[in-house]
């Protein structure tokens, strides 16, 4: 009698077994470092509101997952399936170049919104290159690619026009090490284009 018992129970515990729910992926959202310090300019650089627009980025680099590479010169890519920053990669960058730019204090004002009828500074980019790099499966690096394009509305040309390739040391094995890289790596995309400003000055 026992076993006519136990003979069920045991083929009810395998089939809840069989149709127990896979595990739910553990889904991990990065974002930029806070800012590294500035220094505040003297005098502003630009004699107008400075509007920061929205970044570019095609394929792969404007969308949310991390991008990584086996080599430093590869020409493949690949994402993460669960690890991905919280914003695709050229909010990050708009963001956080009007926060330094602004903290700079390139202009009197620098925003990302700013009305067609005023006149000022446009300040856009491309990113081409947003990715953590391994080397023989460690990390080694973080590489920025992104074109910048700084130009006034009453004038045919840009101020500044500019092609940035920055690769900053990782210093730890986490995504999280990478990030933080990568946040280095914008600040100096910030601090190179208040050089170039510093550089071409426009008329006051």
């Amino acid at each position: 009698m026992k076993a006519r018992v136990v003979l069920p129970i045991l083929a009810l515990a395998a089939l809840v077994g069989c149709s127990a729910p896979d595990a739910v992926p553990d889904f991990r959202y990065y974002r930029l470092a806070p800012a590294g310090a500035i220094t505040p300019l003297a005098a502003p650089l630009l004699n107008k509101p400075l509007l920061v627009e929205a970044f570019r980025a095609d394929g792969v680099h404007g969308e949310r997952p991390i991008l990584y590479a086996n080599d430093p010169h590869s020409i493949k890519v690949s994402q993460y399936h669960y690890q991905l920053w919280n914003d695709p990669p050229p909010v990050l960058v708009q963001r956080r170049m009007q926060e330094l730019l602004t903290a700079a204090r390139v202009s009197t004002y620098v925003t990302d919104r700013l009305s067609a009828r005023v006149e000022g500074y446009r300040l856009g980019g491309t990113i081409y290159r947003f990715e953590r790099v391994l080397v023989e499966g460690r990390p080694a690096e973080a590489v920025l690619g992104v074109r910048l394009r700084l130009q006034a509305d009453d004038e045919p040309m840009p101020l500044v026009e500019r092609d940035e390739l920055l690769r900053v040391p990782v210093r730890g094995a986490s995504v999280e090490d990478a990030a933080i890289a990568l946040s280095t790596a914008v600040d100096q995309v910030a601090q190179r284009l208040i050089d170039a400003l510093k550089k071409r000055r426009p008329p006051t």
